[in-house]
């Protein structure tokens, strides 16, 4: 069974983007690592679909599209290629068009009209996962294909049945920000709600937005029916696993295989990023830590070929093991109360001294006093 058979701790999928690599570990094809802002993607299902909620809300379409190269017709095609500066100018003339504070508010409108066919052949994948923590993984694993600005990362988990999502910025938003982050965290709750029906009422229990508090922020308690916060260093949502078990009962294994195979065709197309940035995401998208064997055959290529890539990079397959799980013990031991033990044992380490002289390698410090240090600086 493939990674994406699987609920939330599968393995990642068999085929990734960058080099393309076969079974026999030859290189069949390069895409190079690129700007967000100047890399090439067809047409994201999920801007055609702002496209349309703004003309039905009255405005006119030339002026919505001014600058950005498209016309009335090239919007709606899938075969449509633009960059991201392209699609960045259709947001400003959005802003432009219904006004800075209004800008955000118009997110979370149009994220609450999100459906399976406003995010195109993602959609349909999501609407034949297994349960619900299955979709979120496959909403992680394929962000790309619906909103490029963003890299959702599992980090860890603030109590048992929790897990948290933090969303990074892959360029630097500025004014848009607001707009694209409501449009993707609203998008993905009523999305999974069109699913999963009432099953997913509870998934989303906290978000916490990086950006200061809006004049109205009621709303967002309203839209999301669950506490939220602003003025974070970055965007974190909060699920429920527990609840994230409820099963889809309309899923098709069929119709599941054909859109995940349409899904990893197009990222592998038109995704850039290096053998490196491929196993990152992969890891960043799991709550387990694979062999370097396993993580190759879930990339479809051999353990040599993964070695020879990433040595070519300069880094070896136990370094970014050591990333992610730095990464998330730091998160952990600055937001949760667990103890030291309890956060080693999340990471999959065998026994807390195991954990301790690992931070302690990563940091030059233990966790304990990196916790102190935390606690005593303002966040």
């Amino acid at each position: 069974m493939n990674a994406e058979s699987l609920p939330a701790k599968a393995a990642s999928p068999k085929a990734e983007n960058g080099h393309t690599i076969d079974k026999n570990g030859q290189t069949i094809g390069f895409i190079s690592k690129m700007n967000p802002l100047q890399s090439t993607c067809p047409m994201p299902a999920l801007l055609a679909f702002c496209i349309q909620q703004m003309v039905r809300r009255g405005y006119d379409l030339d002026e919505v599209l001014r600058d950005s190269g498209l016309d009335g017709h090239a919007y709606a095609q899938p075969e449509t290629l633009l960059n991201g500066n392209a699609e960045l100018a259709v947001y400003a003339n959005i802003q432009r068009l219904v006004g800075s504070e209004d800008m955000d508010a118009l997110g979370l409108a149009i994220g609450g009209e999100v459906n399976v066919n406003s995010v195109g052949m993602l959609g349909g994948l999501v609407a034949n996962a297994v349960d619900l923590n299955h979709a979120g993984y496959l909403l992680r694993r394929f962000q790309a294909l619906s909103n490029r600005w963003f890299t959702p990362e599992l980090i860890g988990s603030l109590a048992p049945g929790n897990a948290v999502v933090r969303y990074r910025q892959t360029a630097n938003l500025e004014r848009h920000h607001g707009f694209l982050i409501n449009l993707s965290m609203r998008g993905t709750q009523h999305l999974l709600g069109e699913i999963f029906g009432d099953a997913a009422k509870g998934f989303v229990t906290n978000v916490a937005f990086a950006y200061p508090q809006p004049e109205k922020p009621q709303r967002y308690l309203t839209q999301f029916n669950c506490p939220v916060s602003f003025g974070h260093d970055f965007t974190y949502v909060t699920f429920d696993h527990e609840v994230g078990q409820a099963i889809n009962p309309k899923r098709s294994e069929f119709s599941y295989n054909v859109f995940l195979q349409q899904c990893r065709e197009s990222a592998t197309r038109f995704a850039s990023t290096s053998c490196k940035q491929r196993v990152l995401n992969s890891l960043s998208c799991m709550d387990e830590y694979p062999s370097a064997a396993a993580m190759a055959e879930s990339l479809n290529c051999s353990g040599r070929s993964l070695r020879r890539h990433l040595n070519e990079e300069g880094v070896q397959y136990s370094e970014l093991i050591d990333k992610i799980r730095f990464d998330r013990a730091v998160y952990l031991l600055s937001h949760s109360d667990d103890s030291v033990k309890a956060i080693g044992y999340q990471l999959s380490y065998s026994e807390p001294a195991a954990f301790i002289r690992a931070f302690m390698r990563w940091s030059g410090t233990s966790p304990a006093e990196f916790r102190k240090t935390v606690a005593r600086a303002p966040l």
